[in-house]
């Protein structure tokens, strides 16, 4: 019996009818049914990385990114791109195999499902040089498929929605390192709308305070005011938070086309804590967690209890990052910060050396060491070979005063290199993993993702202005003529 097809890859169950059922003519009805799968695949593909600067790890950020952006992502319409699972199907005692008529009229009697549930998955492999849809891509599934490019400051985007081989939605943006996570929420929101086959759900929603942050089962979408699409229908846990400020939960359940709208006011957290922060200069910008409090001097206040990141920014003069706790106990910290550099322009180091520095210098310290313990065990070693060349045939009896006085001074001194020896080999293990140490604390520093640049510097030069401006009609500064030469 022949199976449907290869690339089907159906899987036929044959039920043959009993031996005492008639053999005449008659035509028996088909029998048999189609199974269709549950799920429907989504793989994220690895991103091509072409980033001049060397900041490959941007890669898996961008994959990670996209992954979160789409794990709202509950189910995806099929387009009439799905096969079956297993065909089950009855013929006649005579027949060994079935008629493609019939098989025809078996797949229309079952529908196939137009929506599946969405299942997602990450590839470690990155699309192709020419950036398609790929060389054998599956008909029945989904495949993503993005790529960075340029440079840290002017980062590129692309993204590409496959569905085998046809190219579903393709779209590129422009961003920064810092702008990352909002450019691939801008990228990814069309797609989830070209999964769902653009049938979804929105949300309008207000706060009072404003740049309130808002998460849908507890995946961040968005500061208000938020106008959120493509939003998949069914329930979700609605959650808006604040610092400083109590958060408001609550169960939504949202339609097709249907906008939700929400107006909200948060309350004053009880017990919050302040922060006092002035810099040298005046003037910084303020970030806690990445959300902008203003310039300094400043007393931020109703902050809620925790750990957070400070980060004081001046445009012209230096930056300073720090981590601050707010506790019951000291609720209120007075910061006072000093900004005299930018940390792109620091050397992460130690003792004034960089990491990088120190790794290899300890790293030849346990070379050195390591060399050092092997000679003194080839010295300790020509101990006993000084005592085999003198006394070899010899007897213990027959030693004389002189070469018992010879064997010990030779035994003496193998002990003693020995010692040596092996203090200089712990000595270059302990100088091994102080290099490592040292190499990891480069590496960590190599690959810092939030660096703040310092500003460009403005072009310096001479600007000479000649002109006249006459009055007219004793209405002074009406006409004239004026140049501008700048060197």
């Amino acid at each position: 019996m022949k199976t449907l097809s290869s690339i089907l890859a159906l899987t036929m169950v044959v039920s043959v009818f009993p031996a005492n059922e008639k053999t005449d003519d008659k035509k028996y009805d088909l029998k048999g049914k189609v199974i269709w799968p549950d799920s429907y695949t989504l793989e994220i593909a690895r991103p091509q990385t072409k980033i001049t600067e060397g900041k490959t790890y941007l890669g898996n950020v961008l994959q990670n990114l996209i992954n979160d952006e789409l794990s709202l992502q509950s189910h995806a319409i099929t387009r009439g791109k799905v096969f079956p699972v297993i065909i089950e199907y009855a013929v006649q005692k005579d027949h060994d195999t079935i008629a493609a008529d019939e098989r025809s009229e078996l797949l229309r009697k079952f529908e196939m499902p137009k929506v599946l549930a969405l299942k997602i998955l990450r590839s470690k492999v990155a699309p192709e040089e020419k950036f398609n849809c790929g060389s054998k891509p599956r008909q029945d599934q989904y495949n993503l498929f993005s790529r960075i490019s340029g440079s840290v400051g002017a980062l590129k985007i692309d993204v590409m929605l496959c569905q085998g081989s046809e190219i579903i939605y393709r779209q590129s943006a422009l961003t920064d390192e810092q702008e990352l996570v909002s450019s691939v929420t801008r990228l990814m929101n069309p797609v989830r709308g070209k999964l769902t086959g653009d049938v979804y759900a929105s949300m309008k929603i207000e706060t009072t305070p404003v740049r309130s942050s808002v998460y849908i089962d507890d995946q961040f979408i968005g500061k208000t005011p938020l106008k959120y699409s493509y939003l998949i229908p069914g329930k979700y846990r609605l959650s808006i938070k604040k610092d400083g400020f109590e958060s408001k939960n609550e169960q939504i359940i949202v339609a097709a086309n249907d906008t939700l709208t929400r107006t909200v006011e948060l309350a004053i957290a009880p017990g919050g804590g302040v922060l006092d922060i002035t810099t040298t200069p005046a003037g910084a910008r303020i970030y806690l967690d990445a959300d902008y409090k203003g310039v300094t001097p400043k007393k931020v206040e109703n902050i809620r209890l925790g750990t957070y990141r400070l980060h004081l920014l001046h445009p012209e003069k230096g930056e300073s990052y720090k981590s601050v706790t707010l506790t019951e106990d000291n609720p209120a910290l007075l910061i006072n910060e000093s900004l005299s550099g930018y940390v792109a322009d620091k050397v992460p180091g130690f003792l004034g050396l960089s990491y990088k520095t120190w790794y290899w210098v300890t790293l030849g310290i346990a070379a050195s060491s390591m060399g050092t313990g092997i000679g003194f065990y080839v010295w300790r070693d020509q101990a006993n070979e000084d005592i085999f060349a003198r006394l070899s045939g010899k007897s213990p009896d027959q030693y004389t005063s002189e070469d018992t006085a010879f064997v010990a001074e030779k035994r003496s001194q193998y002990d003693a290199r020995n010692g040596y020896a092996t203090g200089f080999m712990v000595g270059a293990g302990v100088f091994a993993a102080i290099s490592i140490y040292f190499y990891v604390r480069h590496l960590l520093a190599a690959e810092e993702s939030i660096v703040m640049q310092r500003p460009p510097k403005k072009d310096e030069g001479i600007e000479i202005r000649i002109g006249g401006v006459p009055g007219t009609a004793g209405i002074p500064g009406t006409t004239g003529i004026s140049a501008t030469f700048k060197f």
